[in-house]
């Protein structure tokens, strides 16, 4: 083994397991621990990073930072399920390969001898919902690659993830593991293995006895719709060859594609399914239901415009309506919608704005779009991959045991309290700095509060003293007087001014100018 390797590689730490069939296996002890869906849910999340302060960079810039919610994820209930499942699939499969023992050194020479515990899961849903983001966030919780030295002295590949050919040909496949496998462990099996010379029988043999010799945990087949490209039986082959990794190889497998796989998946791949645990499961549009308020209201926090919007009842269901629970979609409107509120210099989503963006620019998914708007069969029919499937006491007969809405709901009442508490946080700020100029406390927190309930604590410290200002200003009837601005307002949105200038924060300035005293101080005796 390379130098090079062995720094890339994971050194095996060995875990003490509680399930009596992981004890003493260290293909299963090596993995990480198994996770709750409490601890699933923080792993699988990812928020990119923001910074308010971009908003003030210029526009040409200000672009490049929008693509950043692309990298945004959010689990919600269908990903944790995934993430148990998956969790249970590859476990379960390590459980008849045990590497001390003499059945397994013999099945590397004969695979007929291995009593195989693998099963298999298929995943099915609509284009854009997140199947393919969804398996990589799962995968990205384990080491691909684990090194076992003494007295193993093997390398485990825990997971492999190969995209069906598009022309659905098992060559294809058969070339694409070999390079895979090469390019993680520096082996040379595309050279070897991959030449014309070698037909695809032989392949396939070679590829069995690759994925005894490394412990290949999973084998992840993504697009697998585009076995309807094949001519012949070679769709057939391909299947049954999946059939053999599962049964007789002993390699659990995954396969994943759109609502048009749903016939491929249905020929005799189902053999490998019998003595599955984890069942099948099917992905349709999001119900406007929590896992969608949760998703939508954590993505509206990345907004680069100077006019901040808070999300309101309207914007969340025009969202819904132009997408259809659609998730890629969903992005897609609200990255696009910002891009053109900066285009157009208004700065500002509104429902507007999004049924625009919707109209003008997703032009090719829109008649998609109404067929599920309309749900008339004859429209759902001529695009297959968004194609609903009637499966709900299919569903019900295999739901998850566990209730993980509880994981949900504390969630979005974390992000409900941390709402409050930056509100609060402006409103302290707002009445500390009238206070300093004079302002009675009285009148200081009624400005304060109507500025952080008119404007949201997502203005800038800047806009929202300005605005608590011009509330004091306003004469009781309503009418607005002859703005005047006394000597203390001139100097502090001085300060502020020149804050913004130096790229300052608002806040450290006018603590700098003790016009905001630090909590700190104030806390101490």
């Amino acid at each position: 083994m390379s130098d090079q390797l062995r720094e890339r590689v994971f050194k095996a730490v060995y875990n003490k397991q509680e399930v009596a069939d992981f004890k003493g296996n260290p293909l299963i002890e090596a993995l990480p621990p198994i996770l709750s869906p409490e601890e699933a849910y923080e792993k699988l999340s990812y928020y990119p990073p923001y910074d308010q302060n971009e908003i003030y960079l210029p526009t040409h810039i200000r672009y490049h930072t929008i693509p950043r919610i692309n990298r945004f994820f959010q689990p919600v209930m269908q990903h944790l399920d995934l993430e148990q499942r998956f969790s249970r699939l590859l476990r379960h499969g390590y459980v008849s390969r045990v590497p001390q023992t003499a059945e397994f050194k013999k099945g590397l020479i004969d695979s007929r001898d291995i009593r195989s515990t693998a099963s298999s899961i298929t995943l099915m849903g609509f284009s854009g919902i997140g199947k393919t983001s969804a398996i990589e966030r799962v995968l990205s919780l384990y080491p691909q690659v684990i090194l076992h030295e003494y007295p193993l002295s093997l390398i485990q590949i825990v997971w492999l993830k190969l995209n069906c050919p598009h022309d659905g040909s098992l060559k294809s496949l058969c070339l694409d593991f070999f390079l895979k496998v090469d390019q993680l462990l520096d082996t040379n099996y595309y050279e070897k293995f991959g030449n014309r010379r070698n037909s695809i029988s032989s392949m396939i043999t070679r590829m069995g006895q690759i994925a005894r010799l490394h412990c290949i945990g999973a084998i992840i087949i993504d697009e697998i719709q585009h076995l309807l490209a094949t001519r012949d039986n070679n769709s057939e082959k391909m299947m049954n060859f999946f059939v053999t990794l599962v049964n007789e190889i002993g390699v659990p497998v995954m396969m994943i594609g759109t609502m048009r796989a749903k016939s491929v998946l249905q020929q005799d791949f189902r053999q490998a399914r019998r003595g599955s645990g984890q069942g099948d499961m099917v992905w349709q549009q999001m119900q406007k239901d929590d896992d969608w308020d949760l998703l939508i209201e954590s993505l509206w926090e990345y907004q680069w415009l100077k006019n901040r919007v808070e999300l309101t009842k309207e914007l969340n269901e025009i969202l819904y309506e132009e997408s259809q629970g659609i998730i890629d979609i969903a992005i897609k409107l609200f990255a696009l919608a910002q891009g053109r509120a900066i285009e157009t210099g208004k700065e500002i989503i509104t429902p507007e704005l999004i049924k625009r963006i919707a109209k003008e620019d997703l032009k090719l998914v829109q008649p998609m779009l109404k067929a599920l708007r309309t749900g008339r069969l004859a429209d759902l029919e001529r695009y297959q991959d968004i194609m609903p499937m009637d499966i709900e006491e299919y569903l019900v007969m295999r739901e998850s045991k566990l209730d993980l809405r509880a994981t949900i709901q504390k969630k979005k009442d974390i992000q409900a309290q941390k709402r409050q508490n930056k509100n609060d946080e402006g409103i302290a700020i707002i009445m500390k700095t009238l206070t300093s100029i004079g302002v009675s406390a009285d009148k200081a927190e009624k400005a304060a509060i109507k500025t952080i309930k008119e404007k949201g604590s997502s203005y800038s410290t800047t806009e929202l003293i300005s605005y608590a200002i011009q509330i004091l200003e306003e004469p009781k009837n309503g009418k607005k007087a002859p703005r005047k601005t006394s000597t203390s307002q001139t100097l502090l949105l001085n300060i502020i001014k020149e804050a913004k200038k130096v790229k300052a924060s608002n806040y450290e300035a006018l603590k700098k100018n003790d016009y905001i005293k630090s909590p700190i101080s104030e806390l101490s005796l």
